[in-house]
């Protein structure tokens, strides 16, 4: 006889990642070296139609992705100490009116936004293991279904 526990001393199965190395040099390429996408190909070592049947590929599409907002946000800073740098300038005081419009919209959203993602409401997670009959009067009956159940009945 086997122990149910010696499932947990198994390795994790683990499905294969489908980027390759040319895949993640193909997306570095294009988000943090700004190349488009045949001169990326190159680079990666490949051709420019395989780059494009990478393009169709919704994992590729989700790691590019990915990828993309993990570059908006490394810019981000930047982006402010470039407003700051127009709004002290002299030449073009206009571009120095918008640069500090653009820095108050910014100050106001950060204000405004929320600390994290949480929102208003109530989660309760029951699990059955949890669960304790309680003495229950005549007539009192519970009911304990899961999904599974309702698609059999």
């Amino acid at each position: 006889m086997t122990d149910e526990s010696d499932d947990d001393l198994l390795p994790e199965l683990t499905t294969p990642d489908p980027m390759t190395p040319k895949r993640r040099a193909l997306i570095d390429g294009m988000v943090w070296r700004g190349l488009k996408l045949a001169e990326a190909a190159i680079e990666a070592g490949m051709t420019e139609r395989n780059a494009h049947m990478c393009a169709q590929d919704p994992k590729f599409r989700a790691a590019l992705n990915a990828e993309m907002a993990a570059f908006k946000t490394s810019q981000r800073p930047r982006n402010v100490h470039r407003l700051a740098e127009l709004r002290d300038q002299n030449e073009a005081k206009g571009a120095a009116v918008q640069a500090i419009r653009v820095l108050e919209d910014l100050a106001q959203q950060a204000d405004a936004a929320p600390p994290s993602d949480v929102r208003p409401g109530i989660v309760v997670i029951i699990q059955r293991g949890h669960l304790q009959p309680e003495p229950l009067g005549t007539g009192a009956q519970i009911i304990l279904s899961d999904s599974g159940d309702e698609d059999q009945a």
